[in-house]
């Protein structure tokens, strides 16, 4: 049986009302970390508001999605979902954006690989799409991560809260996804992420607290300031991404002098930088909006995307890179033609 060729075909997007700019943080004596995220590029960011769930942002973009692609929700037979932080910890959030969202035709499952979770689901989609599965899947990626925040430490400022999805379906043959790298390296797991712990100030300066008053302790986004955690990012973080971009643009026979436009996740302005450098690709053929939306995690891919397409900035027949980190640690890369 031919394979069918598969490509996006609707993009959406969804972002808190709030904008928290820099001003807001004068308030706090934060500490310093390291120039790569202290000084990450940031001037605006969303923020949830109270109440607001990462199944709400994830709903209105996958709702979003489908109005631009130009179907019904009750097409999307399948949900990839990927939030950094799940409402609860289980079940996770695919079947409750599935109902929330009216996809009563959809099975839905969590695909998460933190910043890199829209191209891990974009992966999966490609390959059951193009054997004839499935014709319709939504994949979406959400962080609602400012609720972790630390507020003792500067790299708070650049976390943002938003929801992107896109909707996949069969394309024409000169048109699609042609090749996507996946990898992971395991021994950075503890470099970045969220768990259970004290706030950095009192972990430096520990002084003994009332339990009775409550604990102190709770998820924090944290990056490890050891071996394992900041320099390892500082090590790989500037080289892997590239990397992954020419393995997946080998695949097809491509170099990264084919590329029409690039779209990289957004962890700080300076490893932005530092890509779009090793990749040679000028400022005319990228679109990045860490400035107004902060770092967005998973959703910051697929913001990109949105608003670059929706800008006219990718044209029919692009040659489009997506690539970019992920917590884990994951390193990974999609080559698409543009256009349905």
């Amino acid at each position: 049986m031919k394979m069918r060729s598969v490509g996006i075909v609707g993009t959406g997007i969804y972002v808190p009302e709030e904008i928290r700019t820099n001003d807001w943080f004068k308030q706090f004596d934060l500490l310093p970390f390291d120039d790569l995220f202290d000084n990450a590029g940031v001037m605006k960011r969303r923020v949830c508001a109270k109440g607001e769930k990462s199944s709400d942002m994830e709903t209105k973009a996958l709702l979003a999605a489908v109005e631009n692609a130009g179907i019904s929700i009750e097409d999307v037979e399948l949900i990839l979902d990927g939030p950094n932080l799940h409402d609860q910890p289980q079940p996770g959030n695919a079947a409750l954006v599935q109902y929330k969202s009216g996809a009563k035709n959809a099975a839905a499952i969590n695909v998460e690989s933190a910043c890199t979770s829209l191209l891990s689901q974009i992966t999966i989609a490609w390959a059951l799409i193009r054997s004839g599965m499935y014709n319709t899947i939504a994949c979406i990626g959400a962080s609602n991560w400012t609720v972790t925040a630390d507020y003792t430490e500067k790299n708070c400022m650049f976390l943002g809260d938003g929801a992107a999805a896109l909707i996949m379906q069969p394309v024409s043959d000169s048109r699609g996804i042609v090749s996507t790298h996946l990898e992971t390296d395991g021994s950075c797991w503890s470099a970045v992420g969220r768990n259970f712990r004290l706030p950095r100030a009192l972990i430096e300066n520990y002084r003994a607290g009332s339990y009775l008053e409550g604990p102190r302790e709770k998820v924090f986004f944290y990056i490890d300031r050891g071996d394992s955690g900041i320099e390892k990012i500082r090590r790989y973080g500037p080289t892997k991404i590239p990397e992954a971009a020419k393995k997946a643009l080998a695949k097809t026979g491509n170099t990264e002098k084919d590329i029409d436009f690039l779209i990289l996740h957004n962890p700080t302005q300076i490893l932005v930088d530092t890509w779009q450098k090793a990749l040679d690709v000028p400022d005319a053929k990228m679109h990045v909006t860490i400035e107004k939306y902060g770092n967005m995690s998973a959703a910051s891919i697929g913001a990109n995307l949105h608003e670059a397409v929706t800008m006219g900035k990718i044209k029919d027949g692009d040659l489009v890179v997506m690539c970019g980190p992920g917590a884990g640690f994951h390193y990974s890369a999609v080559v698409m033609r543009w256009g349905k």
